[in-house]
């Protein structure tokens, strides 16, 4: 299948899936906790669609002699990209404890690599460059990409605040048979062995302080954390090679069954 071809699948697949939630939603009181988390993957499904539409347009009118089309078409995209970055964060504010996640067959290298492609604007002004890796034929896992964009967000939003300008962030994702793992590695300062007992505390500030003044709750972590685990996976910390931190997540691989 080309890559115009998977586009346009993942377009029809998330326009099917907007008109079931929203149906659905229709039905859910207008302040009931889960609303939140659904209203999410609505926005979401109604994301994938604008997203990948903006991407076959691009590919389309690639030689189009009007260069003012190549122009509002790449604004499109990037608005889109800050509102599924909003989406994120309305599934990063919602407590996981009330989140009603939806399970779906997702391409994780993809999501993870756009999370980057955000975050990369949000880099820039610090000139540090993120780096996406991937291996080859990476499985779909069995997640809520809601959920995964929200854990992405959390922790690339960590990697840049404590980031030293001038530096690089790795993101790495592999297969392990049945799971797929992102790690995010920075070239910070790295944690304490104090700081590193008191990963995932809601409400915990740590001792290291953000490079560029940038602002921290101490939730973020904490929220990423709970989301994994409600997502049947795993997340943890280590220090990289030589100095700066590496957060790792692992989801469950598809499988068929489900």
């Amino acid at each position: 299948m080309s890559e115009q071809e998977q586009v346009t699948a993942s377009i029809l697949k998330a326009q099917a899936e907007l008109d079931q939630a929203l149906r659905e939603l229709e039905k859910m009181p207008a302040l009931a906790p889960e609303t939140v988390a659904y209203s999410a993957h609505a926005l979401n499904n109604y994301l994938t669609v604008t997203g990948g539409t903006v991407e076959l347009l691009l590919h389309s009118l690639a030689g189009h002699p009007n260069p003012q089309i190549k122009h509002w078409l790449e604004g499109l995209g990037h608005v889109t990209e800050l509102m599924r970055h909003t989406v994120n964060q309305l599934m990063t504010t919602s407590p996981p404890k009330d989140a009603k996640l939806r399970f779906l067959k997702w391409d994780a290298a993809l999501l993870i690599q756009r999370a980057c492609n955000y975050y990369q604007r949000i880099a820039d002004p610090k000139n540090i460059f993120i780096v996406y890796e991937s291996s080859v034929n990476v499985p779909p896992v069995w997640t809520d990409p809601v959920a995964v964009g929200a854990v992405m967000d959390n922790i690339l939003s960590n990697a840049v605040k404590y980031s030293f300008p001038g530096g690089r962030i790795l993101v790495k994702v592999w297969d392990e048979i049945t799971s797929v793992v992102c790690s995010v590695c920075d070239e910070g300062p790295g944690l304490s062995q104090e700081d590193q007992a008191k990963l995932f505390q809601r409400g915990v500030r740590l001792s290291a302080l953000p490079t560029g003044g940038e602002a921290s709750n101490g939730y973020g972590l904490a929220v990423a954390k709970e989301l994994v685990d409600k997502l049947g996976g795993d997340l943890w910390y280590e220090s990289a090679p030589g100095g700066g931190s590496c957060f790792l997540f692992r989801l469950p691989a598809y499988q068929e069954q489900h």
